[in-house]
């Protein structure tokens, strides 16, 4: 099947901000639609994002975009082929003809491969996942979940570190989701009882936006209630180090530091409250940061270090980087380089080495859930999906809890995904849509790869397979805690957990505690 239809949109992403759009009809009349998200916290090296300026929001909008794909883009692919990712993206890169998308702009053609790649997916009658995964001849899997339960940085008012999240121990979508529910929630009413009201608003994830707290209050207030649940999770810290980085000094909780003396900041924070991974932890251009990255002792560290800033989901950069094996994990996000392709020789880079895989969304998300199919075909360590809350953030649990509900109806050995297709619950094809076709050229003949460089809670659960990456192994035990400089709010803390959290069993001497 080939390409009937292009059609762009200017629409609004989860801040309010325009964004772009894309469906593409196929000439058996399915279509596909892609809308791009955007980042307020970026790397310097991310793909350009083509805005129009001038004074129509705030030079934000998109429209000079859409005259691009509509005049210029669109006519080049009518009647071309669909089910050749590499050969259409490449096309698109050459089109750009730049080294950072900063012609066309990474948003501009994201909207496009995104939606070639889902259209493609429609019309081999496979869910997205598995099309990903035949693609890529991966295992697919599901990845444990990194929820956004307090938010900081640029995404939220009063905290420094941008974001503060559980990752369940389980990577089961219903009993991960109910963790971050029980976690979410209890929170929120710790945090009202010790800041008020207001700290029931969220940023721009969906995380807690509590007003007058800190670091240490969140992590005890996690740690706390994590002894008292069933099901547990680990934490997870978004430090995004750039935003509170200038000239050669980190200002982070009322402190002014170098990065030899963050790097304690953060090894004290582990040692009351074991860490499992932290994102970002120095500036991308503090070169004092990436010498202590590369001298930390392996496999010693006391937590995963991410990369997301640093390598903007680029193959070259990450290639370059890992030859001193500075990330135990590297954060993939497409729009950070522009085109699906590309964001699969991302992936591929991470894997080779051996880096752990993390999807993830952007502070600037629409309703589309294309990072969940992504992160389970691909067969990812982990989703950064946010909070459990606004519906840009709820789109990806929804997803996952499809795909889950979709594997156990149709009853699939997951091993072997490819020996059948997934029938979907939902309809995946669409009846022709009746639009305007816009101007049509000759069609472009298929060309070669341009090589530019750059526990379940159903019935009857699907068979386990074997994490493609495993989990990574439990952290040693650290040294005694010393008493909390904070210790003056434990009782109040404490008092506001039993307050809030639902009764678990067994009891505990403190009190009613969670259920999970």
């Amino acid at each position: 099947m080939n390409i009937k239809q292009i059609s762009p949109y200017q629409i609004f992403d989860s801040r309010g901000e325009p964004t772009i759009m894309v469906r593409i009809i196929s000439d058996s009349g399915n279509s596909a639609d892609f809308s791009v998200p955007a980042g307020a916290s970026r790397g310097t090296n991310e793909a350009a994002e083509k805005r129009d300026g001038g004074n129509d929001y705030n030079g934000n909008g998109v429209l000079n975009s859409i005259e691009l794909i509509s005049n210029v883009i669109a006519p080049k692919f009518i009647g071309y082929p669909l089910g050749q990712q590499d050969d259409f993206d490449g096309l698109l890169i050459a089109l750009d003809g730049s080294e950072k998308k900063e012609n066309l702009g990474g948003n501009t053609l994201l909207g496009l491969s995104g939606a070639y790649l889902k259209l493609s997916a429609a019309e081999a009658e496979k869910p997205l996942w598995q099309y990903i995964a035949e693609t890529n001849q991966t295992t697919p899997e599901f990845p444990r979940l990194f929820a956004n339960i307090v938010g900081g940085g640029k995404h939220a008012p009063g905290l420094d570190i941008q974001e503060y999240m559980v990752v369940p121990q389980t990577n089961t979508p219903t009993d991960a989701i109910q963790v971050i529910y029980n976690v979410y929630h209890t929170i929120q009413k710790v945090m009202q009882n010790l800041y008020g009201p207001s700290a029931k608003l969220v940023g721009d994830e969906g995380g807690l936006a509590p007003i007058g707290t800190n670091t240490e209050v969140i992590l005890e207030a996690f740690s706390q209630l994590n002894s008292k649940m069933e099901a547990k999770f680990d934490i997870a810290l978004d430090a995004a180090a750039n935003t509170f980085y200038k000239e050669g000094v980190y200002t982070v909780e009322n402190q002014q530091l170098h990065a030899s003396d963050l790097l304690k900041l953060y090894e004290a924070w582990d040692a009351k409250f074991p860490i499992f991974s932290i994102e970002d932890p120095f500036a991308e251009n503090d070169i004092e940061g990436i010498e202590i990255l590369k001298t930390l002792p392996r496999p010693e560290k006391p937590f995963l270090i991410i990369g997301d800033d640093y390598t903007v989901t680029n193959k070259t950069k990450i290639e370059e980087l890992q030859k001193s094996n500075l990330f135990d994990g590297i954060i993939i996000k497409p729009n950070q380089v522009g085109t699906i392709t590309e964001t699969f020789e991302a992936i591929k880079a991470a894997r080779a080495s051996k880096a752990k895989v993390i999807i993830s969304h952007r502070s600037g998300e629409t309703n589309d859930d294309f990072i969940v199919d992504l992160a389970y075909g691909v067969g990812a360590m982990g989703i950064k999906l946010g909070a459990p809350m606004r519906g840009e953030r709820v789109a990806k649990y929804n997803r996952l809890l499809e795909i889950q509900a979709d594997l156990n109806a149709n009853q699939v050995n997951l091993s072997n995904p490819s020996n059948q297709n997934i029938t979907p619950t939902s309809t995946e094809k669409s009846e022709p849509i009746q639009t305007p076709q816009p101007t049509q050229t000759a069609p472009i003949p298929p060309t070669p790869n341009l090589n530019v460089a750059s526990t379940p809670t159903q019935s009857t659960p699907p068979p386990p397979i074997a994490p493609t990456v495993p989990p990574p192994a439990p952290l040693p035990s650290q040294q005694p805690a010393a008493t909390s400089p904070y210790a003056q709010t434990q009782t109040q803390q404490d008092n506001a957990i039993n307050q809030s959290a639902p009764p678990t069993s067994p009891p505990s001497p403190l009190g009613p505690q969670l259920s999970t």
